[in-house]
């Protein structure tokens, strides 16, 4: 290689990892436990997927992470937008703080404490929520994978290396090429839901300044798209902490741990749990449903499964 004069080895030297400074991050919890499904385990523990334009690998380190391009590129740029992603402007510890006495929060920040909730792309986060009706995480992980790869540009050498396909073309492949790819019913919510944001009907960036109800009621005038779904996207996507997603593992919970009736509603449910746990809702939403699921998996199915659970959670 011939370097000009004005330049030195230094300067061209690209920068094959970076090391993001924000503590322990349980990347299992927090890239494949249900909040996004475009990341998958690698054979020496790191995690591959995309972000934005980007494939990248992240692994656990002391301290924080390690982050390597997996697309040829230099890793230098990717400091911001792996930081913005991994939530860090979030209160993790005020969250930490407030709930470390509370007697279903206290033991999962104790057990689980490199939980994340993630900030992901509005319009990506969108389409995977939509696709989790009535549905489980390998099914969602499925759907949203092949269509990635489908309509999606490839960005990286392996398959699953793709761009998430745009609204537009989206919107253009239409209901029935949706049907194909075996995303059944869904696929009927979510061509209007593409349309929308394709024609600027719905500004998916602008729902990041709009307060939570204004957001939750402007996604909900989707078809197909109910509270829980809203509530996924806003709090994995669109800044939204006090946003509480409730599922039959944390109703489970809430009666468990807390004062909610037995017969309560899922929106009761959701409105009593945003108003006791505030801005802090999201992250506590997290840690309960972390907790719930893996206490249930070692009820069910016992043996690996109770490594995984909380002591008293039955181990």
């Amino acid at each position: 290689m011939i370097i000009p004069e004005n330049q030195t080895a230094t300067d061209i030297t690209t920068v094959e990892q970076v090391f993001l400074p924000v503590g322990f991050v349980d990347l299992e919890a927090t890239l494949d436990g249900g909040q996004a499904f475009r990341w998958w385990p690698q054979n020496d523990g790191a995690y591959r997927g995309v972000i934005g334009r980007r494939v990248v690998t992240i692994a656990e380190a002391d301290g924080g992470l390690v982050v390597r391009p997996a697309d040829g590129k230099d890793a230098s740029g990717l400091t911001h937008s792996l930081s913005d992603y991994m939530g860090q402007d979030q209160d993790l510890e005020g969250f930490r703080t407030r709930f470390a006495d509370d007697p279903c929060l206290g033991p999962a920040l104790r057990g689980y404490s490199g939980l994340r909730v993630l900030r992901q792309d509005p319009w990506e986060c969108l389409f995977s929520f939509i696709c989790s009706s009535t549905s489980n995480i390998p099914r969602i992980k499925l759907n949203v994978g092949v269509v990635a790869e489908r309509l999606g540009y490839s960005i990286g050498r392996k398959t699953r290396d793709v761009s998430f396909p745009e609204p537009e073309t989206i919107f253009e492949a239409g209901e029935q090429f949706l049907r194909d790819l075996g995303l059944g019913f869904r696929a009927k919510y979510l061509v209007p839901a593409a349309e929308a944001v394709a024609l600027g009907q719905l500004r998916l960036s602008d729902l990041r300044e709009a307060s939570y109800t204004d957001a939750r009621n402007a996604l909900t005038e989707l078809p197909g798209v109910g509270r829980k779904v809203a509530d996924c996207v806003l709090a994995f996507s669109l800044d939204k902490p006090e946003s509480f997603i409730v599922d039959r593992h944390i109703l489970r919970a809430l009666h468990r741990w807390y004062d909610v009736p037995e017969k309560a509603s899922l929106s009761y449910a959701a409105d009593w749990a945003r108003d006791y746990f505030g801005e802090h809702s999201a992250l506590a939403n997290q840690y309960m449903f972390h907790r719930e699921r893996l206490a249930r998996r070692a009820a069910d199915w016992g043996g690996a499964h109770t490594e995984r659970a909380l002591p008293e959670d039955g181990r």
